[in-house]
């Protein structure tokens, strides 16, 4: 089963970045509100590029 999630990193990574950058604009709309901190959406965002900047260099790269 790890062989499987290992072999797929480059989906599995872009499927986070696209959670961490949805959570990063609920938290963003959360700070319009009085909430929640925009730096905190700032930084979700920021991990969401690294995530997806990471499984696209691996996805290139090949197994």
């Amino acid at each position: 089963m790890i062989q499987t999630i290992f072999a797929n990193l480059p989906a599995m990574l872009f499927t986070l970045s696209l959670g961490a950058a949805l959570l990063g604009l609920l938290v963003w709309a959360l700070a319009l509100q009085g909430a929640a901190s925009k730096r905190t959406a700032q930084y979700l965002w920021g991990l969401a590029v690294v995530l997806a900047l990471i499984g696209f260099v691996r996805a290139i790269a090949g197994p």
